[in-house]
């Protein structure tokens, strides 16, 4: 079976650089290796799916958030929601962006255990 890449991040406003470049890896990796690569938000992550909220957020080099999650999801990655952080929040499905799910901890804990898949955080 192919390689799974896993990226799970939890950069929320305060380190929006950091979270636009953990996007942007998730990118180029989905670019070279297609539906294997899938993001998990958690925390203040989560933010990033809201509908509105990566417009305008840039790594200090100039690359746009919006571009890397616009590529994601016309590649078709999963892009999942962390349910309780989301709850917490008061964010709901209809709060998201198309593309993204809402889903709870024990689909990201099955994900990080499975040996077919490669886990990064940031």
């Amino acid at each position: 079976m192919a390689q799974k890449l896993l990226f799970i991040l939890s950069k929320g406003l305060e380190k929006s650089g950091g979270a636009t470049r953990a996007l942007q890896f998730a990118a180029l990796a989905a670019e070279k290796n297609g539906s294997n690569v899938e993001v998990f938000l958690i925390d203040d992550a989560i933010h990033w799916a809201q509908v509105g909220m990566a417009e305008g957020i840039h790594a200090p080099t100039g690359e746009r958030m919006k571009d890397f999650l616009d590529k994601l999801i016309s590649l078709k990655c999963p892009i999942y929601v962390c349910k309780a952080c989301a709850d917490k929040r008061l964010i709901g499905p209809d709060d998201i962006i198309e593309g993204t799910e809402i889903a709870g901890a024990p689909v990201l804990v099955e994900k990080m255990a499975d040996p077919n898949y490669k886990v990064f955080t940031f």
